[in-house]
């Protein structure tokens, strides 16, 4: 708050001696119009080089949107009844004259600058386009750089803070400048970092190491397969690279959530690994269960079917291009969802996708049923009366609901070209609510269309005339 009296007293200063400059008027010109991003400040060139903090630059990663008759941004800088003016500043009078000698490292070369003066009552300032059609700004002993909001999503940024989650004047690294510099990167990193910090508060120590861990090795793996580690770069594919990247992993930190029922609790765990060559990241969130003496029993389980004991992207048969993928970037990404939990069952679906090479990403879904009670997985078997015919109830049941949805979506009723029976009869494709079942389908379709994947959920009263009365879901 200190910083931004102080800077309110300076900021407006009475403008050099310049060259002709327009009358003023409330409307700034096109070119100075619109929201800036102040990116980057140094020290001025009389005074003492320093290394700058956030103290010493309180405005760096703000931005300041220039309206017709006012300047919107934080206190210091907002001001009504704003007047506007351009012209040209001679080199030799920039900054109050006498600074010449440092316009090559203030990218401010040219002879005659264009220059752009926001007066606020008696009290004025002038920006001045450099070579790289940004602008700069003195405040005291900091000069300022302004730059257009870069990104994909320019147009969502208003006046106010714009800038990502960790403190930009400490910025390292090739990624973490670029970051700081693009507003859209910038805000990508933020919600990601809120993101991290919601799962920390939701899970225990444990839980929360796994992704803390695997956070870490993200970070690093995506700097560098998006390029963003390179000293030289092409800024506009790693932009866009990483925002892709930021923008899934925070869709990933967000569903990753625990569920509760009394005082068992199932948290999400994860695991990721990288490869080299070819380029491969294994990325695996697995359900852990705590709260009592179910859990062991239901956690090997998991490590069991899920066979943690290994990786996915060592899998042979999954990943068969080896070193002829070297020019593939490559993923084996499996996440999962808790359909219910209660002092009886665990049912969740497991979800995977994959990018092995080739035209398209593979996906896969797979559901689970653990009794809690027996201590073992459900079957079909265990649900429906034997002799009972549901299997043709639940075939005709489905069909009619999937031609229901594929009318909706404008879609082929294809199901002829689905074996259906064959998928009613695998209890993979079973996950079992509080109220109600749901089948899974994959209906392939005429064409050369890909084939797409339905839910079909049938109330328990409609299936109860062929469930055993002690069946574990009930």
């Amino acid at each position: 708050m200190k910083a931004y009296v102080a800077l309110a007293t300076a900021l407006f200063v009475s403008s050099a001696t310049a060259g002709p400059m327009m009358p003023p008027g409330n409307s700034p010109e096109s070119g100075l119009a619109g929201v800036w991003r102040f990116i980057g400040a140094q020290t001025a060139p009389w005074a003492k080089p320093r290394k700058l903090t956030k103290n010493d630059a309180p405005l760096l990663e703000f931005a300041v949107d220039f309206e017709n008759g006012e300047v919107k941004g934080p206190a210091a800088l907002a001001c009504k009844g704003a007047k506007y003016q351009s012209g040209i500043t001679y080199q030799t009078e920039m900054f109050g004259g006498g600074h010449e000698s440092a316009a090559k490292a203030l990218a401010l070369s040219n002879g005659e600058i264009t220059t752009y003066r926001v007066a606020c009552g008696a009290k004025a300032r002038d920006l001045y386009f450099d070579d790289h059609a940004d602008l700069k700004m003195a405040d005291g002993d900091v000069i300022y750089t302004l730059e257009r909001p870069t990104g994909m999503d320019t147009e969502q940024y208003t006046a106010g803070f714009s800038g990502p989650s960790f403190d930009c004047t400490k910025a390292k690294t090739t990624g973490e400048k670029l970051i700081c510099s693009d507003a859209s990167l910038a805000k990508a990193d933020k919600r990601l970092a809120a993101a991290y910090h919601a799962l920390k508060a939701s899970l225990s120590a444990e839980s929360f190491a796994t992704f803390q861990a695997g956070q870490r090795a993200w970070i690093a793996y995506v700097m560098k397969s998006c390029g963003a580690d390179a000293s030289s770069l092409d800024a506009g594919s790693v932009t866009e690279c990483l925002k892709d990247e930021y923008d899934a992993r925070t869709d990933l930190l967000v569903s990753a959530k625990p569920v509760r029922s009394g005082p068992l609790v199932i948290e999400p765990h994860m695991r990721f690994r990288t490869r080299a060559k070819p380029v491969t990241e294994d990325s695996d969130v697995y359900p852990q269960m705590q709260g009592g003496p179910e859990a062991t029993a239901f956690n090997a389980f998991v490590a069991r079917s899920l066979k943690l004991d290994r990786w996915r992207m060592d899998d042979k048969v999954l990943f068969q291009y080896g070193d002829g993928a070297n020019d593939m970037k490559l993923h084996a990404h499996r996440f999962y969802a808790v359909d219910r939990l209660d002092a009886r069952i665990v049912s969740f679906d497991v979800s995977t996708s994959d990018y092995v090479g080739g035209h398209s990403e593979r996906r896969g879904n797979k559901a689970f049923t653990w009794d809690l009670r027996s201590g073992r997985e459900v079957s079909l078997d265990d649900v429906f009366a034997k002799g009972a015919d549901w299997k043709k109830f639940v075939l005709a049941y489905s069909t009619r609901d999937l031609r229901k949805q594929l009318a909706s979506d404008g879609m082929p009723d294809d199901t002829a070209n689905t074996d259906l029976s064959l998928q009613v009869t695998d209890g993979g494709n079973w996950s079992w609510g509080k109220d109600a079942a749901t089948v899974t389908f994959v209906v392939f379709m005429n064409g050369g269309m890909p084939e797409r994947t339905y839910d079909v959920s049938i109330p328990y009263k409609a299936l109860m005339p062929y469930m055993k009365p002690d069946a574990p879901v009930l």
